[in-house]
């Protein structure tokens, strides 16, 4: 079933909506990233291809990358192997775009960190306390709570590293 997220504003609508399957999370996840005019942080897993590796979130996440030269896409990812082996087009936006799309491998504190979580513009929210599960919530104004995460997500990213395997290699 899909979410009817038109009437949703970034920064304004503070619903809290339900979403349970990877169908919604994408979906959410796009249209946070649609709206989004500064930043987008992305505390994932895997970057699961059912959710992110659409046409639609890559044109999205480029259209951001491309908005200003203060617009930054931040994505720590814990496992690389599946995007390694298959591909995301969000990663090869990473490595077309170095300086807005940036991706890190966290330290080893923070590996057994389980949720998952995108922060559109420090206010909008799209998160699954249980990273192997779909069940969530999406906010698009939840300034608090996000505030938290971008705290967790701005120590992880001071501490973590590059990806060697996530590196283009030109021949």
């Amino acid at each position: 079933m899909t979410l009817a997220l038109d009437n949703y504003i970034l920064g304004e609508s503070d619903d809290t909506i339900k979403i349970d399957s990877s169908e919604n999370v994408s979906e959410a996840a796009l249209a946070l990233i649609t709206q989004s005019k500064r930043s987008i942080d992305i505390f994932s897993h895997s970057l699961e291809r059912r959710i992110y590796n659409s046409q639609a979130i890559y044109s999205a996440a480029l259209k951001l990358a491309t908005r200003s030269r203060y617009s930054q896409i931040r994505i720590i990812l814990k496992e690389s192997n599946d995007v390694v082996k298959l591909g995301s087009r969000l990663v090869e936006l990473s490595q077309r775009l170095s300086s807005r799309v940036l991706i890190r491998k966290p330290p080893v504190e923070y590996r057994d960190h389980n949720e998952e979580f995108l922060i559109a513009d420090d206010v909008g929210l799209l998160h699954r306390p249980v990273a192997t599960r779909y069940e969530g919530g999406l906010s698009f104004y939840e300034p608090l709570r996000c505030r938290q995460l971008k705290k967790f997500f701005d120590e992880c990213w001071e501490k973590s590293s590059q990806d060697a395997d996530l590196r283009r290699l030109h021949l």
